[in-house]
């Protein structure tokens, strides 16, 4: 069904190119987006089962939007899907296979991390791009004053902000030896903050769950604190009611790890995989895709716990 629905929009987007005066041709192309970019579409991928499906839907799905952004580049709810997108993509199925891969392909997990790394670039740079519609000249300026130029969003910028800041994370996370990359997460540390600060509920604690990893991987020499990573997962949870995997790895995967905690970092994965995923169904594939990793990281265990023991059988 998906696909079928998604290929007619295309058709139709492509025969909307091919006729009519400019002013028409956006309006029919505006209509186009907002179906594609809209709540609905948005479920069809979000509540699928079937995370190989949508790993093989979304590139086609990405070159739609870009497509559509080339005949229409001042809609800014194509911007902010184009960027969720790549960057989601990236995070999803890229990253998460170079992980994977690394015990077995070295090479071939070096070249995933410096392709997620592009995507999540190339994600960041729509958010951007839509936050430039309001803000002429948004990441130069940026660049130059993070504090100042942050100070002029508001609420309605949260999910561009957002979607810009956890691709630059991304990146830096895929390719940590790019240095001037590197060098550049004081100002996605700047736009996380002025976002959590503008919209804390914001998606249901997804600024939280980014601050769970962000505070608890870092030691306290670096600006880190486990502390506050808890205070994180706490809000995360609370806003999600438990029925969200992701912010239970997020807190294994840094803070238990960090602290060499493995009955913490197992207690905390066990219930990630308690959870139902067809609970709620805007949360399926995150889910799903969340507790595979939650199956991945408890088989390698040994190689993230220095005193880790097989378990008696």
């Amino acid at each position: 069904m998906f696909f079928s629905v998604t290929y007619c929009l295309v058709f139709a987007f492509l025969l909307v190119l091919s006729t009519g005066c400019g002013a028409m041709r956006r309006a029919q192309v505006r209509g186009v987006a907002r179906v594609l970019s809209g709540p609905s579409e948005t479920n069809v991928f979000a509540e699928d089962d079937d995370p190989e499906l949508i790993r093989d839907a979304l590139p086609f799905a990405l070159k739609t939007y870009e497509t559509l952004l080339a005949s229409d580049p001042k809609n800014q709810d194509l911007f902010l899907a184009t960027a969720a997108g790549f960057v989601t993509y990236a995070n999803a199925f890229i990253q998460t296979d170079a992980e994977k891969s690394e015990e077995v392909d070295f090479r071939l997990s070096q070249h995933l991390r410096k392709r997620a790394a592009k995507l999540y670039l190339r994600g960041r740079n729509y958010a951007l791009d839509g936050l430039s519609l309001d803000y002429p000249d948004f990441e130069g300026r940026l660049r130059v004053d993070p504090e100042q130029v942050l100070q002029a969003l508001s609420l309605k910028d949260v999910p561009l902000l957002y979607w810009a800041g956890a691709g630059w994370a991304g990146a830096i996370s895929s390719d940590p030896s790019n240095m001037s990359l590197v060098a550049e997460l004081p100002t996605v540390d700047a736009m996380m903050r002025r976002a959590l600060r503008l919209d804390e509920d914001f998606n249901y604690g997804t600024i939280h769950e980014f601050f769970i990893v962000y505070e608890g991987s870092r030691s306290e020499a670096m600006g880190g604190s486990l502390e506050r990573a808890q205070e994180h997962f706490d809000r995360a949870v609370i806003l999600t009611q438990g029925k969200k995997a992701s912010p239970y790895i997020a807190l294994a995967s840094s803070v238990a790890v960090r602290q060499q905690d493995y009955g913490m970092f197992k207690e905390l994965l066990q219930k990630a995989l308690e959870i139902d995923t067809d609970a709620v169904p805007k949360w399926r594939l995150a889910n799903i895709l969340a507790q595979d990793k939650a199956k991945w990281l408890l088989h390698h265990s040994p190689d993230l716990f220095i005193e880790y023991e097989e378990p008696e059988s």
